[in-house]
């Protein structure tokens, strides 16, 4: 069986978001974090973990209220294209590298080690 070679990797959403006119000085981005195994090809799934706004300010009143109505709106898992997600790496911002999480595939499967770092990352935000 492969080798996990886990990552996780915040790409730029904000097109995806009806953004209230209102609101649009106060966003400058909203971004999807996801997790990903780069030992897969032609394309990578990328498992939602958790959306993340981006302010203009951090120290805005309205805070709370823009997180509230932008972080929490659903999203989906998904193929993403290595080509695309491996130059987002290379620009090396917006990424996390875990490696192997060392689990052995006698004791928990692909898709259950895959799970679990997902549960973990979701409560422990890498980015």
């Amino acid at each position: 069986m492969r080798e996990i070679d886990a990552w996780a990797i915040a790409i730029d959403e904000t097109d995806r978001y009806t953004i209230s006119e209102v609101d649009t000085p106060f966003i400058k981005q909203i971004r999807s974090v996801y997790l990903f195994d780069r030992n897969q090809s032609p394309s990578y799934w990328l498992i939602h973990l958790y959306d993340q706004v981006i302010l203009v300010d951090d120290d805005d009143p309205q805070r709370d209220r823009l997180y509230e109505d932008y972080e929490h709106c659903s999203s989906y898992d998904g193929y993403k294209h290595c080509g695309m997600i491996d130059r987002i790496i290379e620009q090396g911002d917006d990424v996390v590298h875990y490696g192997d999480p060392g689990v052995s595939f006698d004791d928990v499967d692909y898709d259950d080690q895959m799970e679990s770092l997902r549960e973990h990352l979701c409560s422990n935000c890498p980015l």
